[in-house]
């Protein structure tokens, strides 16, 4: 009996990495979504940065050059633990 979803195929030998492993979905789209939070959070400070380099403030431009910066490192941070195995997070 098929259920709806299922495959009754067996995967080849030496075949791509299908996915993360069972119950890291949940932990991977997690990760998708601060991603994603994270490139909207960018966007928002680079349209303010331009206003304020536009209206003559450059103190605020540095401020908002650092804090995204740091919302890029966290990123890649984020990226680089999403990568690991499960085993070499510990």
């Amino acid at each position: 009996m098929r259920i709806h979803g299922t495959s009754d195929r067996q995967e080849p030998v030496g075949a791509p990495y299908a996915g993360p492993p069972v119950g890291q979905g949940p932990l991977v789209m997690l990760a998708l979504a601060i991603g994603i939070l994270l490139m909207t959070v960018q966007l928002w400070l680079l349209t303010l940065t331009l206003n304020l380099y536009l209206g003559g403030a450059r103190g605020g431009t540095v401020v908002a050059a650092v804090i995204s910066g740091l919302i890029f490192a966290g990123g890649l941070v984020v990226v680089r633990l999403v990568e690991q195995r499960p085993e070499q997070r510990s």
